[in-house]
């Protein structure tokens, strides 16, 4: 599994400015919150990498303890490894792109179902009560339901 710099979490350079971490940090927490389909695993990660990063003392320790940046004088293919990376910042490209397609295919299901049931809605206030309860009791298990299909392991 490949690590992932602090660095890489936020999506800025090693030799980012202040401006364009906190830049880059609200980027990627609008986009990782649970609130706004993101998942809950990503969000802590970017919080955390702002954490470390967001603080200029916490940042040197850890471009320090990383070696994020290069060593002055040395070649670009020289420089070490960077070995010294928490658990917490591991993330491969192809969970991202997968949690991606998992949070798409929850909010088109939601569009649809919302859709079908304001719908659906303006028909059954027309008819009768006990039909409009049963199509509250239908909405308040439509949202679980969807995430249990989006998911699931294709």
């Amino acid at each position: 599994m490949a690590v992932v710099s602090l660095y890489d979490v936020l999506g800025v350079p090693p030799a980012a400015s202040q401006e364009q971490i906190v830049a880059a940090y609200r980027r990627a927490a609008r986009r990782t919150h649970p609130d706004a389909g993101g998942s809950e695993q990503a969000f802590e990660r970017v919080s955390r990498a702002y954490e470390v990063l967001g603080d200029p003392e916490r940042r040197r320790d850890y471009d320090r303890r990383t070696h994020a940046h290069p060593v002055p004088g040395q070649a670009a293919g020289d420089a070490p490894g960077r070995a010294g990376r928490t658990e917490w910042a591991e993330r491969t490209e192809w969970t991202e792109w997968a949690q991606r397609g998992v949070r798409r295919r929850y909010l088109a299901m939601m569009a649809v179902c919302v859709t079908l049931f304001v719908l659906a809605g303006g028909v059954i206030r027309l008819v009768s009560v006990p039909a409009a309860l049963a199509m509250m009791l239908v909405a308040a298990l439509i949202p679980p339901v969807a995430a249990l299909i989006a998911n699931r392991s294709r």
